[in-house]
């Protein structure tokens, strides 16, 4: 099993140190690049192809950046942490298969969301 290689974006330093323990020292996970702030992602992520991006948000900031850097590194993982460590959310792509039992019509509209709307 390869590696897995790791970019931590914004991650305060005591967060960081505390990550690196635990993750990169006790998996298989190394980091590879550090970035104080995300203003060089666009250009510098696609050329690492990062397995994970750990990116650390202050108060008031949302999560939507993991929706940005998966746009840019499909493959990765991203785990965006509030700065207090306490909050975090995970953004993935992934296949995803649903089983379409009892297949009808009925089945597929509910299953496209294509429903009829109710009436106001």
């Amino acid at each position: 099993m390869r590696e897995r290689r790791a970019v931590f974006v914004t991650v305060p330093p005591l967060l960081s140190d505390i990550l690196s323990e635990v993750v990169c020292r006790q998996g298989r996970l190394s980091l590879i690049a550090q970035f104080g702030d995300q203003t060089a992602l666009r250009d510098r992520l696609p050329a690492l192809a990062p397995d994970l991006v750990v990116i650390g948000v202050g108060a008031g900031e949302v999560d939507d950046v993991g929706r940005t850097v998966l746009g840019l590194v499909p493959s990765a993982k991203v785990l965006v942490i509030s700065d207090d460590g306490r909050h975090a959310f995970l953004h993935e792509m992934r296949p995803h298969r649903k089983v379409l039992l009892d297949f009808s019509p009925a089945s597929l509209m509910a299953a496209l969301d294509l429903r009829a709307k109710p009436l106001s």
